[in-house]
């Protein structure tokens, strides 16, 4: 019995530390704690609602996700990204949405990049009757208005088609489609006609007629039997580019984007280049043939340039939209743009005339058309409108790869056309090959006369787009 009693005494004295580390179990949180297990092996968990006396309440949001370290933030708040991160919803900007949206993405798309190749016409470039033939055994041959007068190379010219480039990079800044951006550019090869007359391809008249200051008309002879010999020649350039940059508005998408209809506000720029040369070479055989009012001997050959280049470009904003419907792998969109601004028409006007022969060459201001009264550079400004409508179709190769294929159709008001603004009036007494060339007297002619068309192109597109 005494040694029973002292092993209690023993074990109750060891087992008092042990009391005073772990206190009694209690209540925390309304969850018992099993007996003999510490009370901070069970704290509440940080996701666990605490209990509601009522079970029929309505229970409350979860609690908040917990933010990085060193970050405070109100309660249910969105923990913001870290270092590098990416926008959560997908794209790098998103001013307009939250990613918490009950609704799906109305653009499939982030960015975009396109190449096109362009194959189209452009309206014919206007020339006047710059040069005429005749039959040399009846009278005034090629002499405006005699009645034996036939125009070579009048007319409007047909340059054939073009080839062109078109590269296009856009992106949405948000994928609900609230705000995008589009940069355009293109530019086609420079194309042009030359048609030529010569005594020696079966012409044997070939004249440059003009219009005296009172009305009466008269001709130089570049090619006439007997008398010269040589030839005249039209030639062109025609050359087209232009840019644009659009802000972009996805008006509408169904819920699976197999239809969509954007709108588009920006800037358009385009700039037309033309020439219009009138080439001519001659040489005496039998008459008379002058040059800065001297007789020329036999045997020296007299070239004339006359040079017409027109540059117009256009500056303004426009607007439009965009209607693509998509079909398993095809989709099939349609476009339409109208824009205002201001055409800057710019004329350059140069001729000379070159004489050359037995080792000597001279050259003096001026040819036929292109004289002092309007050699030089003018320019002029007008108002002008644009419309641009298109429809193509696109194929799905992979998912980020489609090729397209349409029609475009571009029209343009109040161009500059070089043709149309040739003055068929001369003073004689500026003709460097005129026997009349540097008497005083008549009116400062031919002069400069803006006088704008429409422009129209048109052609093929064909194309690949990359999404991603």
């Amino acid at each position: 019995m005494p040694k029973f009693g002292l092993t209690m005494t023993a074990v109750l004295a060891l087992a008092a530390p042990a009391w005073a580390v772990y206190p009694p179990p209690a209540v925390s949180g309304g969850y018992p704690v099993p007996v003999g297990y510490p009370v901070a092996g069970y704290a509440q968990p940080p996701d666990r609602l605490p209990p509601i006396s009522d079970p029929m309440a309505p229970m409350g949001p979860p609690a908040a996700p917990m933010g990085p370290p060193g970050w405070y933030g109100p309660p249910g708040a969105m923990v913001p990204p870290g270092p590098g991160a990416t926008d959560p919803c997908g794209f790098a900007f998103d001013p307009c949405a939250s990613c918490d949206r009950v609704r799906p993405p109305r653009t499939s798309n982030e960015y975009w990049v396109r190449g096109d190749w362009l194959y189209w016409s452009l309206r014919d470039t206007p020339v006047p009757g710059l040069i005429a033939t005749g039959n040399p055994n009846l009278a005034d041959p090629a002499v405006p208005g005699r009645g034996n007068v036939r125009a070579l190379g009048a007319g409007p010219r047909d340059v054939g088609m073009f080839h062109g480039a078109r590269v296009t990079v856009g992106q949405w800044f948000d994928e609900d489609g609230e705000l995008g951006a589009e940069l355009s550019g293109f530019m086609f090869g420079r194309e042009g006609s030359a048609a030529f007359f010569s005594d020696s391809t079966g012409t044997p008249v070939v004249s440059a007629p003009v219009l005296g200051p009172n009305g009466v008309p008269t001709v130089y002879d570049f090619a006439f039997p007997g008398q010269f010999t040589g030839s005249l020649g039209i030639r062109t350039a025609t050359q087209l580019f232009g840019a644009e940059a659009n802000l972009l508005h996805r008006w509408y998408a169904n819920d699976d984007l197999s239809v969509t209809v954007d709108g588009l506000l920006g800037y358009r720029h385009l700039q037309l280049n033309e020439r219009v040369e009138l080439l001519g070479r001659t040489q005496a055989t039998g008459g008379l043939g002058t040059f800065n009012g001297a007789v020329l001997p036999q045997g020296v050959t007299v070239f004339t340039r006359d040079s017409f280049r027109g540059r117009t470009e256009f500056h303004g904003g426009q607007i439009g939209a965009r209607v693509a419907a998509r079909y398993e792998r095809f989709t099939l969109t349609a476009f339409t743009k109208g824009g205002v601004g201001a055409n800057q028409q710019i004329l350059r006007v140069d001729g000379t005339t070159t004489a050359t022969g037995f080792g000597i060459t001279r050259t003096a201001p001026g040819g036929i058309r292109a004289l002092p009264g309007n050699i030089g550079r003018d320019t002029n400004t007008d108002f002008s409108m644009l419309g641009e409508t298109g429809l193509e179709l696109g194929l799905l190769v992979t998912k980020h790869v489609s090729l397209r294929v349409g029609y475009n159709a571009l029209f343009w008001s109040d161009v500059l056309r070089p043709g149309n603004v040739i003055d068929p009036v001369v003073n004689f007494s500026q003709v460097p090959i005129d026997p009349t060339f540097g008497q005083a007297g008549g009116p400062r002619r031919p002069v400069n006369q803006f006088r704008s068309s429409d422009f129209l192109a048109h052609g093929i597109v064909v194309g690949v787009q990359f999404d991603y």
